[in-house]
């Protein structure tokens, strides 16, 4: 199956030509990363101190957990705003505002009296947190043509899919020599090294700047969107990114558990699963000066149905071992790392004058597909493999066709396939 090499992008992405030198842009991938992996961070560092919390205000877990609740839905519905905003007020000064409140925000989780007191903090925290993402991945859509941005994606987005991995073994170091309080204190100085970052010349200024031609928001531009077929293809595609792979993370513990293992082996496997979708988001970026953007997303899509087909395999000749999850695992996290950046350099590159309204709305998309996939696993009784497999085939199925349909070449578009 062959691609032209024609872009899907607007062409308004191939006239910039931002060079930044390699220090320079060495710590600018480094800056937009800790933008972009606040909320992740600031959403999985103190998992592991909800027991504590949950003792501490002698209420009982579940209210605990609802404080990630919360945080998450918060997120979700406060993304697509804050990116908005940024198209009408620029980039720094909007992320300045939020980071500011995600700092007092932090502040009062780690004074909160009460489980409700915190909960109340933890949305406010949310709401600060919610543009570290789409004002992120704006900036790099401001100044760099279309190239530059997917490889520049192609680093930060493993990156900061890598710090949900990490934070709660940072978060549980802390809660041992600290208190699970000072869990916040730390997202705090986060937030205040972002401000640093923001005040820093490593942002270009031509970043910063109000975009005149940007929309303000309203629903009506949401939905136009939203009802852009190409658009949603790439939305579609990192939505089922993120379902195939929560729900491997909500049905990892149980699976591990039934095949004899460890709940401190679940940490590792979940930290584990991250480095092949690093590597493979690295790859894509060198491969992309090979292949189009559309068939490297298509190779991930293929990998994800793979990947579904060998759970399927796995539990069908019994081999209940950590590796039969693993392997299965391993090649979705690769087909994710190879179509999760360009697909959201694809969508972003679409429309150029409202970047950040798109990249807060593939934000909120993104966790609501990953809600939707551990509840999906959730509404399914028993440990096995085979409910995990048949969810991965039915979501890559239908990706896969709305690809083939879709992205076809038809003598309206000047779009893809040959």
């Amino acid at each position: 199956m062959k691609f032209s090499t024609s872009s899907v992008c607007d062409d308004s992405y191939n006239k910039k030509k931002l060079k930044l030198g390699k220090i320079h842009k060495f710590f600018f991938v480094f800056s937009i990363t800790i933008f972009c992996a606040i909320g992740f961070v600031a959403s999985d560092i103190y998992l592991p101190s909800l027991p504590a919390i949950a003792d501490y205000y002698h209420v009982k877990a579940s209210l605990a957990q609802n404080t990630m609740t919360v945080f998450l839905v918060t997120m979700a519905i406060f993304q697509i705003f804050s990116g908005s905003i940024s198209d009408r007020f620029g980039r720094k000064k909007t992320l300045f505002v939020f980071v500011t409140i995600f700092i007092l925000a932090s502040i009062g989780c780690y004074q909160s009296n009460s489980i409700y007191e915190l909960m109340f903090f933890r949305i406010l925290q949310a709401v600060g947190a919610c543009a570290g993402m789409s004002v992120g991945q704006a900036i790099v859509a401001d100044l760099f043509d279309f190239k530059e941005m997917s490889q520049i994606l192609s680093i930060t987005i493993p990156l900061v899919a890598f710090s949900p991995a990490i934070a709660p073994v940072l978060g549980g170091y802390i809660e041992v020599f600290f208190n699970w309080q000072t869990n916040f204190l730390i997202l705090a100085g986060y937030g205040l090294f972002i401000v640093l970052l923001l005040i820093s010349p490593i942002i270009p200024k031509n970043s910063t700047q109000k975009k005149q031609s940007a929309s303000s928001f309203n629903l009506k531009l949401l939905l136009n969107v939203l009802l852009n077929k190409k658009f949603f293809g790439f939305a579609l595609f990192m939505m089922a990114s993120n379902a195939t792979y929560f729900t491997f993370v909500a049905a990892s513990p149980f699976l591990l558990k039934k095949f004899g293992y460890s709940p401190e082996t679940v940490g590792y496997a979940l930290c584990a699963a991250s480095f092949p979708y690093m590597l493979a988001s690295l790859i894509g970026s060198r491969l992309s000066l090979y292949k189009t953007s559309l068939q490297i997303i298509f190779y991930g899509l293929s990998l994800n149905f793979i990947g579904g087909v060998f759970l399927v395999l796995m539990f069908l000749v019994q081999w209940e071992h950590m590796l039969a999850l693993m392997i299965p695992v391993f090649i979705i996290t690769i087909g994710n790392g190879l179509l999760m950046p360009l697909s959201s350099a694809n969508a972003i590159s679409l429309y150029p004058n409202n970047s950040g309204m798109v990249t807060g709305m593939l934000g909120s998309l993104q966790l609501t597909a990953a809600g939707f996939g551990t509840a999906l696993i959730g509404f399914i009784e028993g440990a096995t493999l085979l409910p995990l497999g048949i969810i991965v085939i039915v979501i890559s199925v239908f990706t896969i066709c709305y690809f083939l349909k879709v992205y076809k070449e038809k003598q309206s578009s000047d779009i893809i396939m040959e």
